[in-house]
């Protein structure tokens, strides 16, 4: 009894070990910061986090973020060496490290908060080996002298230790690991060997009893019922009673299948299934809980997508139930269960394969490139292999198999890569072979076999690189149908891939460069069907490589080149067509099969493709989901009585059963992970992931903003779709590509959005949005642009006073003018038309004298007039304006009234004062006070010499007037009873000059005048 009960043990153990399970690594070759992985977390938004010996890395599917230590710079991790981690409710990530104390991760701000026996917080060790948040969110920290509790109030730590703490037992205090336990207990395990639990009401922590402390405990894991299991270094694996205190262990028995695979137990791990998965030093397993043995994973070298190494060093299961495994040479992770994709046949019996089929009794055939022949019973897993013999005329003719089909007789027919057909008589197990004979028109067609395909009336047709035959297996003669070039109705090509006769019994061929035949057997007539560049909806490819038709009667096309093709109307020759833009992964489609929901499934050069017809939408599985291969060859495809789908390839038999091919129907969750600005990482004070909006300067000309998905079941095959609203009309469909970039923003307001399909092509509806301002020039900013209206509105203003002022001064001189003119002509006329008539009145007594006198007063009045003109048109006049101008005709009065009397002088200007301008008005009044004051020295200085200067002095024009003459008192009457110093003090005034006199009777006269300059 017991030996039966172990071999129903043993059996079921090494069927366990068969299961198969496809690992994904990531290793430094992706960026992992070093290959040791030491622990791993899930935060609270979905991040994984994974610590190594040389830094904490943040990955998020598309790529890892490296967290380092950074002496210069405030906020970076204490230490690279990651032993723990732990994820709170909040969203921080806590980070145990080799020497530097606890890390605490702050997500908003993106730095590390640290906590060492150097502060006031009351850690007591900087070596943390183990990090915990139990069930009411407070974290523990486990060091080498004790467990430590963070009051989250004050910040500080309560220590726990054991009360017979000795210093001769350095590793009795040394937390390892930690667990809470059903009841609520946090347990640790110490390096000691001891497993204990920190009691709250003494600050102590209490042994487990009966418990006898060995080997360091590296790993706990509590179980619903209140056991702990216990992970001791190179004891093996414990199961303990917390209510009972007894304990069952588990080791490793060499050459025993089913056992602890190494005692060396690293990491525990209790899945959401409620199943234990135990890390050792070689490999991971799982406890089967009936039997009590365990399904062991090892690396195997050479293999792609096994356990990158032996010796795991922790284990964690995300939200989505993805099983991470860290080991000394990278991560992997992968689907708790066994791989949908298995392979009946390994692939170095079978090699390549190029047909395959089900018979009657549910035996598979397969055909390969240089094995043979191979039978597979599926019950007894027993095979049988044909090969060719060349002594042997009833063996295989080939080794190289390109087609088999078992007919409705029982009869297993065979056709060849190039030594024609043969049927194999299932009684004697040997072969008829049907070969070409150039002789016999009868004949197969051609050696070079590509399908066979039997009708529902039983008629056998073998499709050859010469042509269709049907056979008549009794007489082996054959009715040849080829190609004609004189006859368009015949064959278009004698390259015949496949046969299909559809549910109207209409027969269809398809030929290799010919397109698709619809073939009449009664008259050996076809309908061509071609491609057509210029036309869409024609044939897709002139290359057909399978056929089938579907529930709703459709005939769909596999083509070399066209990719999928659907039937729409046989009469007009209406294709609809499925290729590489709409999803499909590989235009060259070599078989294809149908599943009981109506998907149709695809062999390409790029895996196998899913396609719904009623959805039209593709989902593409290939090496990444746990096929043997993404490349498949023609003929090799096959649907077996239980539904599942078989497709052959280079590396062998992939099968699957199509209910049970996995979908993920959890949309990801898309974060910001990066903000760069002219192709550098740009420093926040908020992290890009917690941000809501982003403000760019005017130089800001070159952004990218970088976005994942958080979802881990084959990440690659993540889809993102973004747009920049303001700026971009419509979403950018950006592939597996985690970064936008924009250039040349014009200031404004925009929203970023970005979206994200999972593997499955499952959408995030909502995704993440950002909100990016662009901040304007200062020349183009609200204020500058309120500024600038009013420095446009001050300067319009001041033209407009500018332009008041001008025709105010436009009209002082003309009412200066006219006052002048009516003033100085206007009474000179007066006079002389009242002397005027006074003369005539005079010459009319024949008064000669009086009238004489009163003419020569007329004359003086006239003369004076004509002066007066000549001043007030010089004036005006824009050509004088210069003071050359007015020095100029200074001189030549001077020199006209001075040289009149005898009177010597001089003229000296400034070089300065050419330099200057006077206004219209005040050079007018200057001219007239220079004349008034030359006048009177004239008349009534009785100099022999003067002196006239022009000087400039502190933005002042000096004029200076000396003579030699008598003088003058200047309190008595003016002589000659004139105006004249009042005329020449009110035209100083006029223009705000400063007038000087210096005189006596006898010492001559000195006359200053000051005009001031703007």
């Amino acid at each position: 009894m017991r030996l039966g009960l172990w071999c129903a043990w043993w059996l079921a153990a090494l069927a366990a070990q068969g299961q198969d399970v496809t690992f994904h690594s990531l290793t430094t070759a992706q960026g992992l910061s070093e290959n040791s992985v030491q622990c791993a977390v899930q935060d609270r938004r979905g991040f994984m986090w994974l610590g190594t010996q040389d830094g904490l890395n943040r990955y998020d599917g598309s790529g890892f973020r490296v967290f380092r230590n950074d002496p210069q710079q405030a906020g970076t991790l204490s230490s690279n060496f990651i032993l723990a981690l732990a994820a709170d409710a909040q969203g921080s990530v806590w980070v145990g490290t080799g020497g530097g104390g606890l890390c605490r991760y702050e997500p908003l701000t993106d730095r590390f908060i640290t906590y060492q026996t150097s502060d006031s917080a009351g850690l007591t060790d900087n070596f943390v080996r183990a990090v915990f948040c139990d069930r009411r969110g407070r974290v523990w920290a486990g060091a080498g002298t004790g467990l430590h509790l963070l009051n989250p109030a004050t910040g500080r730590f309560q220590l726990f230790s054991h009360a017979d703490s000795r210093t001769d037992k350095p590793r009795r205090n040394s937390i390892w690991s930690i667990a809470q336990a059903a009841d609520g207990r946090v347990w640790v395990g110490t390096g000691e060997g001891r497993i204990s639990y920190a009691d709250e009401r003494t600050g102590r922590l209490v042994p487990l009893a009966n418990w006898e402390a060995q080997n360091p405990v590296l790993a706990l894991a509590a179980t619903p019922h209140n056991s702990l299991w216990v992970g001791v270094e190179n004891a093996g694996l414990y199961q303990v009673d917390l209510r009972s205190g007894r304990s069952a262990g588990f080791h490793h028995v060499p050459e025993q299948p089913g056992t602890l695979p190494a005692d060396a137990v690293r990491a525990l791990l209790i899945d959401t299934q409620q199943r234990l998965w135990v890390g050792t030093t070689a490999g991971i397993s799982r406890l089967d809980a009936a039997t009590n043995t365990f399904v062991s994973w090892r690396h195997q070298p050479g293999r792609a997508r096994t356990l990158p190494n032996d010796r795991v060093l922790t284990l964690y299961e995300d939200r989505l139930g993805l099983l991470w495994v860290g080991t000394e040479q990278g991560l992997a992770s992968f689907e708790p269960r066994s791989n949908v994709f298995s392979q009946p046949l390994p692939q170095h019996e079978t090699g390549a394969v190029w047909a395959l089929a089900e018979d009657a009794a549910r035996r598979l055939w397969v055909g390969t490139q240089n094995e043979g022949l191979i039978r597979l019973d599926p019950v007894t897993d027993q095979r049988v292999r044909y090969r060719h013999n060349p002594s042997d005329p009833t063996s295989l003719p080939e080794n190289f198999v390109r087609v088999v089909l078992p007919d409705r007789q029982g009869r297993l027919w065979v056709g060849t890569q190039g030594h024609g057909l043969a049927y194999l008589d299932p009684a004697t197990g040997r072969f008829r072979r049907y070969r070409h004979n150039p002789a016999d028109p009868t004949s197969l067609s051609d050696d070079n076999v590509r399908c066979v395909y039997e009708d529902r009336q039983g008629r056998l047709w073998v499709g050859t690189e010469g042509g269709l035959n049907l056979l008549d297996p009794l007489t082996g003669r054959c009715a040849v149908y080829r190609n004609d070039p004189r006859d368009p109705r015949t064959l278009s090509s004698n390259y015949v891939r496949c046969v299909y006769q559809d549910r109207n019994g209409q027969l269809w061929v398809g030929v290799g460069g010919g397109g698709l035949c619809r073939f009449d057997p009664r008259t050996g007539h076809s309908r061509i069907y071609r491609a057509d560049p210029t036309d869409p909806t024609s044939l897709s490819s002139n290359f057909v490589r399978s056929m089938l038709e579907d529930a709703q009667g459709r005939l769909w096309l596999a083509t070399e080149g066209g990719g999928l093709c659907c039937l729409l109307d046989a009469d007009t020759g209406r294709f609809q067509t499925f290729r590489e833009p709409q999803g499909l992964p590989n235009d060259v489609v070599y078989g294809m099969l149908a599943d009981g929901q109506q998907n149709l499934w695809l062999a390409t050069n790029k895996g196998i493709a899913r396609f719904t017809p009623r959805t039209r939408r593709f989902r593409t599985y290939d090496t990444r989901d746990g096929l043997a291969q993404d490349e498949f060859n023609a003929g090799a495809f096959c649907r077996r009585l239980d539904g599942t789908l078989l497709f052959g390839g280079e590396n062998g038999v992939v099968a699957f059963k199509p209910t049970a091919v996995r979908y993920n129907p959890a949309p990801p969750v898309v974060v910001f992970t990066g903000f760069r600005k002219f192709n550098r990482p740009a420093r926040l004070d908020t992290s890009i992931t917690e941000r809501r909006q982003l403000r760019l300067g005017p130089r800001d000309n070159f952004i990218s903003i970088e976005f994942a998905a958080l979802n881990y079941r084959l990440p690659d095959k993540n889809r993102f779709l973004y747009k920049l609203e303001g700026n971009d009309e419509k979403w950018i469909e950006a592939g597996n590509q985690h970064q936008a970039t924009y250039t040349n923003l014009p200031p404004g307001h925009y929203t970023f959005r970005v979206r994200a399909a999972n593997n499955d092509g499952v959408w995030n509806p909502s995704g993440a949005a950002l909100s990016v301002v662009v901040e304007p020039p200062w020349y183009q900013t609200w204020w500058f642009r309120i500024l600038a209206s009013w420095v446009v509105f001050g300067l319009l203003f001041a033209a407009y006073r500018i332009r008041v002022s001008q025709l105010l001064a436009l009209e002082r001189v003309r009412h200066n003018i006219a006052r002048d003119l009516h003033d100085d002509m206007g009474s000179t006329l007066s006079s002389i038309s009242i002397l005027s008539q006074l003369a005539r009145n005079h010459q009319q007594r024949n008064n000669t004298e009086q009238a004489g006198a009163l003419l020569e007063q007329i004359g003086d009045s006239s003369r004076r007039m004509l002066d007066s003109m000549d001043d007030i048109v010089w004036a005006i006049n824009p050509a004088h304006d210069s003071m050359e101008a007015v020095t100029s005709r200074m001189r030549s009065f001077a020199s006209d009234v001075l040289e009149a009397r005898g009177i010597d002088f001089i003229f000296k200007v400034a070089p300065e004062v050419l330099e200057q301008r006077l206004p219209m008005r005040a050079r007018r009044e200057f001219f007239l006070l220079f004349k008034e004051a030359v006048n009177n020295l004239a008349k009534y200085s009785k100099a022999e010499m003067a002196a006239i200067r022009l000087e400039y002095e502190n933005r002042h024009l000096v004029l200076r007037v000396e003579d030699d003459g008598v003088g003058f008192d200047v309190t008595a009457p003016a002589q000659g009873g004139g105006n004249g110093m009042t005329n020449m003090r009110s035209r100083a005034a006029a223009i705000k000059a400063k007038l000087e006199i210096e005189t006596a009777p006898g010492q001559g006269t000195k006359l200053q005048v000051r005009v001031p300059l703007k």
